[in-house]
């Protein structure tokens, strides 16, 4: 495992810490490479290749410099002997792109007591933009809350996943938390058709053609939103 010491201002050393064997990461895992008898593995020259270029989900570190580039190559393939020993004198500028005057603290909603989007509703809506003149031409409230389907509040829904539109000039979306799936006319945003899924439709349909018959499909995986997961794939056939 390396670890490198926080960049503060000016020029501040780089510490190196090279853990034992026995530490999680060592191994590696998956696409990630391991470090166990990695002298066995690479010579000098690969060593050096790998740090530079990467492999698979290991990223190349073609920015580091030369001299810390051959730091590693020196005391990586010797784990067992180096253990949390720390390496100061090297050299990098501080990175000034890291200094930043904010934060994140995560992703919070403005939600009711109730769990609801705190705001009035729609709380999702279907809107199609002229391009040329910035108007909407059109807009339909996209999904009902499926708490709210027995009191007639067409609700909207939070949604994820964008639609398609056909040459025939149809507009597919699924995307709501009701698990439905609807077809629109592009012109004037008229409901068409809308069906059932087994679990909502969190993705973007994809339509293809087969023996010159045109279908629609739709993921529906679902879990978001306090949804029930699903893991199917249904079609649809155009006449």
């Amino acid at each position: 495992m390396l670890k490198g010491n926080k960049p503060g201002r000016g020029q501040t050393p780089v510490q190196i810490v090279l853990h034992d064997l026995s530490r999680p990461g060592a191994a590696g895992g998956g696409n990630y490479p391991s470090l166990i008898n990695i002298k066995e593995k690479f010579n000098n020259a690969q060593f050096l290749d790998l740090l530079n270029n990467g492999r698979r989900m290991m990223p190349g570190f073609k920015h580091i410099s030369t001299a810390e580039k051959n730091a590693l190559a020196t005391f990586i393939p010797e784990l067992k002997d180096k253990k949390d020993i720390a390496y100061t004198g090297l050299q990098q500028p501080a990175d000034t792109t890291r200094n930043l005057p904010f934060g994140s603290t995560g992703y919070h909603k403005f939600l009711s007591k109730e769990g609801y989007p705190a705001i009035s509703p729609p709380w999702g809506t279907l809107n199609a933009i002229n391009l040329h003149t910035g108007e909407y031409v059109w807009r339909d409230t996209l999904g009902t809350d499926p708490d709210f389907a027995d009191r007639g509040v067409k609700t909207g829904t939070e949604n994820y996943g964008a639609p398609v539109v056909t040459a025939g000039g149809l507009v597919f979306i699924a995307a709501t938390k009701d698990a439905k799936i609807r077809a629109y006319h592009k012109a004037t945003g008229k409901l068409l058709w809308e069906a059932q899924l087994p679990a909502a439709g969190f993705a973007t349909p994809a339509v293809y053609s087969v023996k010159g018959k045109q279908y629609i499909v739709i993921a529906c995986g679902g879990g978001k939103l306090k949804t029930k997961s699903g893991d199917s794939y249904v079609a649809f056939a155009l006449p």
